[in-house]
């Protein structure tokens, strides 16, 4: 079969191109069971040479149906959990075949959007969870704190411990980890909110100074004064904004930078001045549909790469979780068919009160 495959792919017409799909398909689901580990190795390497010349939409329709197989070619899986984002998505979240070594060489030489993907992955050793905390990364941290099956080890509890005073969106992930242990739950009690206490004690009802510190804590609280609402934070977004476009230094470099911050008011009024639109209306198209995310990011001058960084922490901060595979490749298909020109078109056709990214981008 393998004679076969090379020979279908001398052809390249689209026909022949479906016919070595879903040959490949077939004796790596099929055949790969009744393959010996010589022989599947063999496969995987000519398999993994053919398969390089596919488009990237074809590789990652490839992965998806391989990605929770035992009986794959070990070189072609790990070919492609390093391939663009996109077609690696699948594999990094599900494949058996990836080991501890293979997962520290992705989070190693790999960018942050792969580390996610990783974090994300079920059943993760303390190992590979102690190398996906990297400073300047709290996005990773998130996912790795939000994955109850992943294993944890009490050094990157005790750093997420030490990040959650700062990030206190962290706290609730951290408060919630079945693996918290006493004594970090015991620091927490003297900086996180009220109800947050009152969970730690309900989870430690013997330990008696969580009990007693909380109790101490709450009660301190009860008497002083509510704090009010913050003010204004759209207006201080806007005026830090308007002072880095006037000295030249606003770019969607510096935007993204502020989203992997979770500073979301600089970051939704820093896309908003790239693109020339009011902020309450960008973050309306950017959560309308995905095509309005894909108009906002290419018009705002955002590369592939951005874009799916956009993309991933977006839906982390929305979710806290990473969007499926599926997902990431119909967004990323929207985001390559558009050009930078056309996106401008339809952010000028929503300045003038049209309302639907989907239609408009039909009609270009």
């Amino acid at each position: 079969m393998i004679e076969r495959l090379i020979e279908i792919a001398k052809d390249k017409r689209p026909a022949a191109r479906r016919a070595l799909y879903l040959g490949i398909i077939e004796l790596c689901n099929v055949q790969g069971e009744q393959m010996n580990p010589q022989d599947r190795e063999v496969a995987g390497q000519i398999i993994t040479r053919l398969v390089a010349e596919f488009e990237i939409e074809l590789r990652a329709q490839i992965l998806a149906k391989l990605a929770a197989s035992r009986h794959a070619p070990k070189a072609l899986v790990l070919a492609l959990a390093e391939d663009d984002v996109m077609v690696a998505a699948p594999v990094l979240a599900q494949s058996p075949l990836l080991d501890d070594s293979d997962l520290l060489n992705i989070i190693l030489h790999k960018t942050r959007e792969y580390r996610l993907l990783v974090a994300a992955r079920p059943h993760i050793s303390a190992e590979i969870g102690d190398a996906l905390l990297k400073p300047g990364e709290p996005e990773v941290l998130e996912a790795l704190l939000n994955n109850q099956t992943a294993e944890i080890s009490e050094a990157a509890m005790e750093y997420a411990v030490e990040e959650s005073r700062s990030r206190i969106k962290l706290q609730h992930l951290v408060v919630a980890r079945a693996d918290l242990p006493p004594l970090l739950a015991a620091k927490m009690v003297l900086f996180v909110s009220n109800e947050l206490k009152r969970q730690l004690v309900a989870r430690f009802p013997h330990d008696q100074q969580i009990l007693g510190e909380a109790m101490q804590e709450i009660g301190q609280n009860r008497k002083a004064l509510p704090n009010a609402p913050e003010q204004g934070v759209a207006a201080k977004a806007a005026t830090l904004i308007d002072r880095l476009q006037m000295n030249g230094e606003l770019n969607i470099t510096r935007v993204i930078s502020f989203l992997r911050e979770k500073r979301l008011p600089l970051f939704f009024a820093g896309m908003a001045a790239l693109t020339k639109l009011n902020t309450q209306s960008l973050i309306h198209f950017a959560f309308e549909s995905d095509a309005g995310l894909a108009v906002i990011c290419r018009a705002a001058g955002a590369d592939r790469g951005q874009f799916v960084t956009v993309a991933l922490l977006l839906e982390q901060a929305r979710r806290g979780a990473s969007p499926q595979a599926q997902k990431l490749q119909t967004i990323c298909r929207l985001f390559d068919t558009l050009s930078e020109q056309r996106a401008l078109e339809v952010i000028k056709d929503w300045r003038a009160g049209l309302h639907d990214p989907e239609r408009k981008l039909a009609a270009g």
